[in-house]
């Protein structure tokens, strides 16, 4: 059988029957980031490699900072997933995020790094858009972190305060049975804006919901394993009928 990549859209277009054979997901260990580096390079690990970067001020000290995405790239972490008669490669290596502080002697120091903001590929073909270089941006004083999936998106906005990046945001947006669901969380106010329309719906009213519970996660504590933001939200649901032509 032939190995090649696929479309994005052609695999997520696949039957899931297809791809219901359970994948022996090899484990993998990650790395500590180094405290400290003269340039980006430095806080890559061996067997790692940057797939994103950007700069600007992240700490209103008028210092250009770091934001590196970083991938493992271990031939090991890439399984041959049989599709008809050919076979197709789906890669498992995992992602870790590096901030570092631009310092007045121009190196760097690291501030915060985190891995549970990115999780571990385990089933092919599902849609989602690649990590990469549109996954980061330094916007506004702040880290911004963004996901494309296929049929949503989601965002999570970091600020450095009181000594670390702490969650001051949450987007997303995404189609599900003839609707549109668009939820914006602030955490400063703590308060969040709650949508649900048909796609039909030129249209686009809204609710304002209390967001509950202590305080989001940290950038270094964030692991989106056990944290869902749209569970703060007070309230129930936004109920949607469409028409019965969607």
């Amino acid at each position: 059988m032939k190995m090649r990549a696929l479309p994005a859209l052609l695999l997520a277009a696949q039957p899931l029957a297809a791809f219901a054979q359970p994948l022996d997901i090899p484990p993998v260990r990650y790395p500590a980031v180094a405290t400290a580096a003269r340039g980006a390079e430095g806080f890559v690990p061996a067997g790692w490699a940057i797939v994103g970067r950007e700069s600007g001020d992240l700490n209103a000290d008028g210092r250009a900072d770091l934001a590196l995405l970083m991938q493992m790239r271990d031939r090991a972490n890439i399984l041959a997933v049989p599709v008809g008669d050919e076979t197709v490669a789906f890669d498992t290596n995992p992602h870790l995020l590096a901030v570092a502080f631009g310092q007045a002697d121009g190196g760097y120091r690291l501030a915060a790094s985190n891995r549970g903001l990115f999780l571990r590929p385990i089933r092919p073909f599902t849609g989602e858009d690649a990590l990469g270089q549109e996954t980061i941006r330094i916007e506004r004083g702040g880290l911004l972190v963004s996901f494309g999936y296929l049929r949503g998106h989601a965002s999570y906005r970091f600020r450095w305060q009181r000594g670390a990046f702490r969650l001051i945001g949450f987007e997303s947006g995404g189609a599900s049975g003839g609707c549109v669901e668009t939820i914006s969380i602030n955490y400063l106010p703590r308060r969040a804006r709650v949508s649900n329309v048909p796609i039909s719906s030129d249209r686009t009213p809204f609710s304002w919901r209390a967001v509950t519970g202590g305080a989001p996660p940290t950038l270094g504590e964030i692991d989106l394993e056990d944290f869902i933001p749209t569970t703060a939200i007070a309230g129930p649901s936004i109920p949607c009928t469409p028409p019965a032509d969607e």
